[in-house]
């Protein structure tokens, strides 16, 4: 069950690249807009190996959008914040296209229990 909702107290990110002449050394965006998440997996080994693959790919806009993923038993927990909801939305919108094609090949490929 996703959901997505203005957070007041949303965590407000730290932009990472603050070289170059227009860069705002003490620039913090708040992100208030959240999204949450989970996906149940067979197993956690699966479930693992989901995070792992999309965790290689970092956000592209960092200082407007953050992404958190964990694995808690066979469940994937996602959680994205941004500053806007456009952004929220375009950025949770291609995370979901990476993660059906991961759990497709990972469907696809992945040995079966009873293959061991």
């Amino acid at each position: 069950m996703a959901a997505v909702v203005e957070d007041p107290l949303a965590p407000t990110v730290e932009p990472k690249d603050l070289s170059g002449p227009i860069s705002n050394a003490s620039a913090v965006v708040p992100q208030p807009y959240v999204f949450q998440s989970e996906h149940e997996y067979q197993s956690a080994g699966a479930a693992d190996m989901v995070m792992k693959t999309l965790s290689v790919d970092p956000e592209l806009r960092p200082q407007q959008v953050t992404r958190k993923l964990s694995v808690q038993g066979r469940s994937l927990q996602i959680f994205f914040s941004a500053a806007d909801a456009k952004t929220l939305r375009a950025a949770v919108g291609t995370f979901y296209d990476l993660l059906g094609l991961a759990t497709r090949m990972l469907e696809a490929f992945a040995p079966q229990e009873d293959d061991r």
